[in-house]
């Protein structure tokens, strides 16, 4: 059985360890001093930790995992907003970062992903009971909005009501634009806004589906050109550039020349998907999976 470190001096431990305890063995510890002292004695397959703890933080203790057990991947777990502390997230490169109280399915597929150490792809495998399955593939850029609005247009028909339905037209366009121009060595024609047609062979293919109250997407390219570092990237570009709309509207200064579309779609996806998963097999293939879970009272 694989065994995992929680770093955690709250209440909330007993959540996060009610969610593990039946999978894995589970180690407990107050402070960083003691995640240390256990990993000095102890086999450990992943360690999960609040950002907040008595002494160190989990940033001193994720800089002791980078330089002394590489090996050993690490999730950290918040009751903050992440954007207040998203530069030092962004420096130091740390991938897993969830808000409490953390989503027990996103949690656990997250888990299970760092500790076997595989890329999951399929929405299979993050939705259960799967009811109706549609794909389209795309191979130019001028089917992508037509492609929008029927994804958008079969989620209704599903019975679905889309909270925030321009959002979410704006977010698959986005993630759809990157994944046929930006995956496939177009960035150029992107900026310039010039309508492409991918090589033969190369094309994104959507997949989505829904259970009872669930309805998900998932976009994939076959290039695999995507990086956590690109991810961290734009969703840091996003958030210096809302807190610079914020401080303009109360200073009045123009910053008309600051502002641009990096990390949009990624930020807005963030704020609005109930999960997301980037999922990257380099070289090969990526899949950015969304899931949307919908109220039953927002049902038609």
């Amino acid at each position: 059985m694989n065994t995992i470190l929680l770093v955690d001096h709250t209440d909330y431990k007993h959540e996060i360890h009610k969610y593990l305890s039946q999978n894995y063995t589970v180690l407990m510890a107050d402070s960083a001093y003691d995640a240390i002292t256990t990993l000095n004695m102890q086999d450990v397959d992943l360690v999960i930790s609040q950002v907040e703890l008595p002494g160190d933080n989990a940033f001193d203790l994720y800089n002791y995992l980078q330089k002394h057990y590489t090996y050993i991947p690490a999730i950290m777990i918040t009751e903050k907003n992440m954007d207040t502390f998203f530069d030092k997230i962004f420096i130091q490169g740390i991938g897993n970062v969830l808000k409490i109280p953390v989503n027990q399915n996103e949690f656990t597929n997250l888990v299970t992903k760092l500790i076997t150490r595989k890329n999951i792809f399929g929405l299979e495998n993050y939705v259960a009971n799967i009811i109706n399955t549609n794909a389209i593939r795309i191979n130019a850029s001028l089917q992508i909005q037509p492609a929008v609005e029927k994804i958008l247009a079969t989620i209704e028909s599903w019975g679905f009501t889309i909270k925030n339905k321009s959002v979410l037209n704006l977010i698959l366009n986005e993630m759809i634009i990157n994944a046929v121009y930006h995956s496939h060595g177009y960035t150029r024609e992107k900026e310039m806004r010039i309508p492409i047609q991918l090589k033969e062979g190369q094309f994104v293919d959507i997949t989505f589906c829904h259970n009872a109250r669930t309805y998900a997407i998932a976009i994939t390219d076959y290039q695999g050109t995507l990086t956590k570092e690109k991810i961290l990237h734009s969703i840091h570009k996003a958030i210096e550039q809302e807190q610079l709309i914020l401080k303009a509207a109360e200073t009045g200064e123009d910053i008309s020349d600051k502002i641009s579309e990096t990390g949009r779609g990624i930020d807005l996806m963030r704020k609005l998907a109930s999960e997301f998963y980037f999922i990257i097999q380099q070289n090969k293939r990526t899949e950015i999976i969304l899931l949307f879970e919908s109220d039953p009272n927002a049902k038609k």
